[in-house]
């Protein structure tokens, strides 16, 4: 799975942090559909500019065939008020089976 991060407006210069670019994220899944194998938490490193850009990438099994929803990306350091999912959630995602299975996906 790969997330895109991106600060849609230049950091408040004014506030009183040392760690204005460091961004703190978490993985969150459904352990029942999906094995998340690398770090599920982590700090990464986001320019206090507007425009800035990162892509988080976290390897990501899933468990089951069918419509699930995929994993979630949140920052926990972020006011909820500052961020904007594009597009918009919830989704769903069709896992397929493996090649020999005679399993299918159907629209619930």
């Amino acid at each position: 799975m790969k997330w895109r991060v991106e600060r849609l407006k230049d950091f408040d210069e004014n506030a009183v942090s040392q760690n204005n670019d460091e961004v703190l994220y978490e993985v969150n899944a459904n352990s029942e559909n999906w094995m998340i194998v690398e770090r599920k938490r982590g700090h990464v490193s986001l320019s206090t500019k507007q425009g800035s850009r990162i892509v988080i990438s976290i390897l990501c099994m899933p468990l089951m065939a069918g419509y699930v929803h995929p994993p979630k990306l949140g920052l926990p350091n972020v006011d909820e008020a500052n961020i904007s999912c594009n597009p918009v959630g919830p989704h769903l995602v069709c896992v397929l089976p493996p090649v020999f299975s005679s399993s299918f996906c159907i629209p619930a």
